[in-house]
């Protein structure tokens, strides 16, 4: 499976406009450039934006290199918010690398940053798990 075409097809990631930089086992790189539509009340990124930009690259970290009989399940995350992210900063940029990935468990982080400025960092855990027949 080719990493960058999976990516390039999934809705999500074209509705919000993610871009896949860099992928491997080791580290993926997304970038977002911000738009005004993601803006809350107080004009800075909303932190569900964030996350989801978070939780996209540190999915793109083991979902493309399961075995054909293995799925993955999200069963966590925590995102602290470190910096207000604007539209005149430019791309938001996410940067995630395994903690540890096991036979049923994974947990890998997620950096964001805009600029020189790291804006969030998020923690993520998925069930590793038999992919079951549909």
């Amino acid at each position: 499976m080719d990493p960058a075409a999976v990516f390039a097809r999934t809705p999500c990631n074209r509705f919000l406009g993610i871009e896949l930089v860099d992928a491997s086992r080791e580290r993926v790189e997304l970038s977002l450039p911000v738009r005004d539509e993601f803006l809350q009340e107080e004009g800075v990124v909303q932190g569900g934006i964030l996350t989801a930009l978070a939780d996209m690259a540190a999915v793109y970290l083991l979902w493309p290199y399961l075995p054909a009989d293995r799925a993955m399940t999200g069963t966590g995350c925590a995102m602290q918010f470190l910096a207000g992210a604007s539209v005149a900063d430019g791309p938001l940029r996410a940067v995630a690398t395994p903690l540890r990935v096991g036979s049923t468990v994974a947990v890998c982080e997620s950096e964001l940053f805009q600029g020189g400025r790291r804006v969030a960092k998020g923690t993520f855990t998925f069930l590793l798990r038999e992919r079951r027949p549909r």
